[in-house]
């Protein structure tokens, strides 16, 4: 199948950065690159509560993930051409090592032995990169059919399951483990962090979604590299959840009383959501109606308020509430930081 030079290649990157913004980078069906090689450290008082065995431990993890960093920074190069054919960026993807990520990331998780502070944070964390690796597996398998529909299913479903993973763990070690910001902005907060019952409340709000966001820009965000009718069947079976997942937040934001300090912020998180829902009902109405690449790209336009809403909170504490959701954002927003 023949496509336009430029158009594959553009709409990966796009995928990429998306993803990063949902998942903090670590989604090997999306092959992106990390946007920091360093890990994120605990924070002082995490640190000083730390002994000598459980920093190692960490240590440990933080090198095991690095290994599937390192796979993602090969990619590198397949970023750096544009394809005049889908089956040569194909490929490319295959031979650039699309299913190896998590390989050699779980093999090392596998040998360590977690002290007792952390032996149900280790367990969960082994068997959310088993299902990681299983998924991975299925998408290269995806990629060698040629199935970029089943591509990107699985890579929303790994997003998803990427974020769920990290919110049941620790904050310490979730934190101490994640390799770049969105990752530790996923981590669930310790008690300081967020103080008042407005701003907990928003951030469990967000929390509770997040699973299903993350799941659906992973899917969505392959939008360029689709031909319109791949597009639609992704829409079809993905755009009801992400429209109802929308709509109870709004729904439920609505129902919220902010401090007044923080009323102006509250008001522009509950403007993007109602233009977003305006995004994804005309998308749905243009794909029913059959106009399938005008729904394409009118997806497209769900990134300008993304961006404009991330830099337009005033509050240091609101921002903090909501980062789980926009910290990812340089990766979409032009590298602006959050």
């Amino acid at each position: 199948m023949r496509g336009r030079k430029t158009i594959w290649m553009a709409g990966l990157i796009a995928m990429l950065l998306f993803v990063l913004a949902a998942c903090g980078g670590s989604d090997p069906t999306a092959t992106t690159l990390p946007t920091s090689t360093t890990a994120a450290s605990p924070t002082p008082a995490a640190a000083a509560e730390l002994s000598a065995e459980e920093e190692e431990y960490l240590g440990a993890v933080r090198d095991a993930q690095l290994l599937t960093v390192g796979v993602f920074a090969g990619f590198r190069q397949i970023w750096g051409q544009t394809y005049p054919v889908r089956e040569a960026l194909l490929a490319a993807l295959l031979k650039g090592g699309v299913g190896t990520p998590f390989i050699d990331n779980l093999a090392a998780l596998e040998t360590l032995d977690p002290p007792e502070r952390f032996r149900e944070d280790h367990r969960i964390w082994l068997e959310a990169n088993r299902g990681f690796l299983r998924i991975d597996t299925e998408a290269a398998q995806a990629v060698r059919d040629g199935d970029l529909v089943k591509f990107v299913h699985l890579n929303g479903d790994l997003s998803g399951r990427n974020v769920r993973a990290r919110l049941a763990l620790s904050p310490v070690y979730c934190r101490s483990t994640a390799t770049d910001p969105q990752a530790a902005a996923n981590c669930v907060p310790e008690a300081p962090a967020l103080s008042g019952e407005y701003l907990i409340g928003l951030n469990d709000l967000l929390r509770e979604f997040m699973p299903d966001f993350a799941s659906a820009r992973g899917t969505i965000a392959f939008r360029l590299s689709l031909t319109p009718e791949e597009m639609g069947q992704v829409l079809s079976s993905r755009g009801a959840v992400t429209r109802n997942s929308g709509q109870q937040v709004g729904s439920a934001m609505d129902t919220m009383t902010p401090p007044d300090e923080l009323l102006a912020d509250h008001e522009r998180m509950q403007t993007y959501f109602s233009e977003v829902r305006a995004i994804v009902e005309e998308v749905r109405r243009l794909r029913e109606n059959g106009d399938l690449n005008d729904a394409r790209l009118e997806l497209q336009r769900v990134d300008e308020p993304y961006c404009e809403t991330r830099q337009s909170f005033e509050s240091s504490a609101f921002k903090e509430a909501v980062g789980i959701f926009f910290a990812g954002g340089p990766g979409i927003c032009g590298g602006t930081p959050y």
